[in-house]
C-alpha cells in the first residue's frame, strides 16, 4: 500500500510541476492581424476557444485526482479475520432469513 500512496504522491508533484511550467493562454490569440482573412479570424477564435477548455478540463482532471487520491488514501483495511468473520455472519443472517421464509411458506 505504501508504494501506491507514493506513486500517487509522485504523480501529484509531477503534475502541480508541470501545470506551474505551462504559460497562460495570452488574450491576443485570436488579435485581428491586417493580412488575416475571415477564414482565418473564425479558426483563430476557435483554437482560442478550445485552448480555454483544454485548461478548464486539465483543471477539472487534477480536482478529480486529487479526489480520486483522497478517496484510495482513506479505503479502510480489511483484515482476513475480519472478511471471514463477516463472511459467516451473513451466511448465517440469510440461511436464517431463509429458514423462516420456508418455515412460515409451509
Amino acid at each position: 500500500m505504501d508504494n501506491l500512496e507514493d506513486g500517487q504522491r509522485e504523480m501529484r508533484e509531477r503534475n502541480s510541476a508541470a501545470s506551474k511550467r505551462k504559460q497562460p493562454i495570452a488574450a491576443s490569440t485570436a488579435a485581428k492581424l491586417p493580412k488575416d482573412s475571415p477564414e482565418v479570424l473564425t479558426l483563430k477564435k476557435r483554437i482560442a476557444e478550445m485552448e480555454k477548455r483544454v485548461l478548464s478540463l486539465e483543471a477539472e482532471n487534477q480536482r478529480l485526482r486529487k479526489e480520486k487520491a483522497v478517496i484510495v488514501e482513506r479505503a479502510p483495511q480489511q483484515s482476513s479475520e475480519d472478511a471471514l468473520t463477516e463472511q459467516r455472519h451473513n451466511l448465517f443472517k440469510y440461511s436464517n432469513a431463509r429458514n423462516r421464509y420456508l418455515w412460515l411458506a409451509n
